[in-house]
């Protein structure tokens, strides 16, 4: 008899880098929280704002608290995510990327949005998620592993969608535009500060003024409330079970009811929950009357498990799970786990173990990609290079619109000095105008590969562009400009882009020299 899933159990003992614990440039940071928080360090607190600032955001406003425009959000959650690329440490495993996009859009839209969405993970045990002006949406893997469905995953992103539609990011800066210019910059800093490492974020909120303070309490509060109001209803338009929200937040408050409150889930700390609110979405969610719920993709399940795997610290324990799970039969889908199990196997290299499981999988569903690419996998894993390209050959053809399907191939491909087809491989999929930081990392080895240095380091200056290491895509393309064999055309687009980032380099500089000016004047006076 199936039994419910168990709770995943790898990482629960360990503790997180520093800069995982928040990475949270949360809509609901509330200045009443960052009271209770003790401040820290003063160079400390300025060691981390020089270091998340960077002079990389857009101009919000003068003293006349103009509001911050769609355009302005959109440049904000640019060079949010540059940093986050740079200094979060990302899930970059391309199923795991596209299945909470696909999730998201689902979601997006039915959410009347005037821009794109653009969702992430970040791999922290932290029960997190957040949402950054201009978009984008970060969920922690610690959130997705602590899910009991798909509708609960669903609702949570649905609550942050809503942040994003009602520009609570947005009201928020003009709201602290209508203070003085010190307390505006203070509490943007905060939320800047915050996103790398909380407890100093918290630190700079509690040194802005009271009556700021509970300003933005009570605003943070009514956004929570619409967020839950209307984060419902699009959980109900896109077909997922609307108590799912309630659920949730009352699944967590309870399992933490007796906790140190250090220990409380994060998303509880940045998303205060109380009983009242509980009971107001479950009283909303029912109204709903849902006729047709959709039940857990497929797709949910695998990467439920394919986290569950990746996120474990020893193999061996992994494995160990596994076989448990199956032996008492406490899975919701015995084929996911399976594949669950399949994946842990080839972690502690057990690969004939590993086959025999995936054998058994591929025979009841040899369609399935991510079943095709864990066989991929495994074979090249075992050192079966020739037999893994064959395998990932296929299912590129198969799946032409599967990032990690292209992306594994051409790894594979560059790395057995196949680089033309590499490079092929690369150009024929996608779209131009959507590339992402693995795409000019690949593109940028096949390039090494056949020789062309000039475009090997431009577009190893684009990968680094994009995760936000400007110094370092700046020597690339100084590298670009003295290759042998430059074209005409090459020259011109080098020299476009080592504009583009003089200027922003130069701006970081100007940016700098300013705060070093006030933290001087502040100093003497």
């Amino acid at each position: 008899m199936q039994q419910a899933a168990p709770q995943p159990v790898f990482r629960q003992v360990r503790r997180p880098p520093r800069r995982a614990l928040l990475l949270g440039l949360l809509l609901g940071v509330a200045a009443g929280v960052a009271a209770q928080q003790p401040a820290p360090d003063a160079p400390y607190e300025r060691e981390l704002t020089e270091t998340v600032y960077d002079g990389e955001l857009p101009e919000i406003g003068d003293s006349a608290g103009s509001v911050i425009s769609p355009e302005q959000e959109r440049q904000l959650g640019m060079a949010t995510m540059r940093q986050v690329r740079r200094m979060a440490p990302l899930v970059t495993d391309e199923e795991v990327e596209d299945y909470i996009q696909k999730l998201g859009m689902e979601l997006g839209k039915n959410a009347n949005y005037y821009g794109d969405f653009h969702f992430f993970v970040i791999d922290s045990p932290v029960i997190n998620a957040f949402a950054v002006p201009g978009g984008y949406i970060g969920m922690h893997t610690g959130l997705i592993l602590g899910s009991k469905s798909e509708s609960e995953v669903a609702s949570v992103l649905a609550h942050e969608i809503v942040h994003l539609t009602q520009r609570h990011g947005a009201r928020m800066i003009e709201a602290a535009s209508n203070l003085s210019i010190p307390s505006m910059a203070a509490f943007l800093g905060a939320i800047l500060v915050a996103a790398v490492a909380p407890q100093a974020g918290m630190g700079v909120l509690a040194g802005v003024a009271a009556a700021q303070q509970q300003y933005q309490i009570n605003f943070t509060r009514a956004n929570e409330k619409e967020a839950d109001r209307i984060g419902i209803e699009l959980l109900h338009k896109s077909g997922f079970r609307t108590l799912s929200m309630a659920d949730f937040f009352n699944r967590l408050q309870l399992a933490n009811r007796y906790s140190d409150p250090k220990m409380i889930p994060e998303y509880l700390r940045t998303h205060p929950v109380t009983v009242n609110r509980i009971a107001e979405a479950r009283e909303r969610a029912e109204r709903m009357n849902d006729k047709v719920i959709r039940e857990d993709s497929y797709e949910y399940q695998l990467i439920w498990h394919k986290l569950n795997v990746m996120t474990a610290q020893d193999p061996v324990q992994a494995k160990n799970y596994y076989e448990t799970t199956l032996r008492e039969g406490s899975f919701k889908n015995e084929s996911a786990a399976r594949y669950g199990y399949t994946l842990a196997l080839i972690e502690a290299r057990d690969f004939e173990r590993a086959r025999i499981e995936l054998g058994k999988l591929l025979l009841e569903s040899p369609r399935i990609p991510a079943f095709r690419l864990a066989q991929a996998r495994l074979e090249q894993e075992a050192g079966n290079t020739r037999q893994a390209l064959a395998l990932l050959k296929d299912l590129h053809a198969d799946e032409p619109e599967s990032r990690a399907a292209a992306y594994t191939y051409v790894s594979l491909l560059n790395q057995t000095r196949q680089s033309a087809l590499a490079k092929r491989v690369l150009r024929d999929f996608g779209v131009a105008d959507e590339r992402d930081p693995r795409f000019y990392k690949l593109l940028a080895e096949a390039e090494e590969g056949l020789g062309d240095q000039a475009n090997s380091h431009y577009n190893l200056a684009e990968y680094y562009r994009s995760v936000g290491e400007l110094e370092l895509a700046f020597e690339q393309l100084r590298l670009a400009q003295i290759a042998p064999e430059l074209t005409h055309y090459q020259r011109l687009r080098i020299d476009a882009r080592i504009d583009e980032i003089e200027k922003d380099l130069n701006r970081l500089d100007r940016d700098r020299a300013r705060r070093r000016e006030r933290e001087e004047r502040r100093q003497q006076g």
